[in-house]
């Protein structure tokens, strides 16, 4: 699942793109805070609770026209791999406060002004963006879980796992699409280059998870992940 979250201080903008992005981008999930004050240390806390996969800033918060540009700028100091995106009235308001928030990092601006055709940019740009960080994702920290996608290993508090080639193909995939639930036939066809075996293939994904599942239980008992979604297969929770 794809997390947004949008920071604004008109509870409009947030309804609106709360209602429209899921309509634009399969399985997302779109979370609103609300611009009250400028407390960026608060919004900071708000943003990590969430661990968006991207963030949509207004600019211009709280009567203050530059209040984004100091969120992007705090963001990028301590939340450094979060990619954001600036919301904004003033491409053609004001040319030196866009200019000023070109120097920050974000990917994209956003024109309130033209809205419904920016709207369908922004879209095609957070799945295509979220897309190409999964394909070449090298670590993913799903704490206390670490998987190095390079060195093919995996860590469960700081106690390495060791897990055959299948077991470690169907974990780092589900992993990677986190919340998203997998049929058994679509993990036995991303984990083999094998033809699917309508007589095995399901025997073989069930003793697969139940090793996973297993191997995590040894180091944390309470440590389960992956669920069973009935009459359907798997996914990796993580709410």
């Amino acid at each position: 699942m794809i997390k947004i979250v949008i920071i604004e201080d008109d509870q409009i903008w947030i309804n609106l793109l709360e209602d429209e992005l899921p309509e634009k981008i399969d399985d997302c999930k779109v979370y609103g805070i609300l611009f009250v004050m400028e407390n960026y240390e608060e919004i900071i806390e708000q943003i990590r609770q969430i661990d968006p996969d991207i963030a949509i800033l207004d600019i211009n918060m709280g009567n203050n026209p530059k209040s984004g540009i100091k969120l992007a700028n705090r963001i990028n100091k301590v939340m450094p791999t979060l990619d954001y995106i600036f919301l904004s009235s003033q491409k053609s308001e004001d040319p030196f406060i866009l200019k000023e928030a070109s120097y920050t990092k974000a990917k994209v601006f956003l024109d309130k002004n033209d809205f419904k055709n920016d709207l369908d940019s922004l879209a095609n740009y957070i799945k295509n963006n979220i897309k190409n960080k999964i394909e070449n994702l090298a670590i993913l920290n799903l704490n206390p879980m670490i998987i190095n996608f390079d060195a093919r290993t995996v860590y469960l508090n700081d106690i390495e796992i060791h897990f055959t080639k299948m077991e470690f193909e169907i974990l780092s995939y589900m992993a990677k699409n986190k919340n998203r639930v997998f049929s058994k036939v679509q993990l036995y066809r991303f984990a083999t280059d094998e033809n699917v075996q309508e007589d095995t293939f399901e025997n073989t994904i069930v003793s697969h998870i139940k090793s996973i599942r297993d191997k995590f239980k040894k180091i944390d008992k309470n440590f389960n992940p992956i669920k069973t979604v009935q009459s359907y297969g798997y996914k990796y929770d993580q709410s």
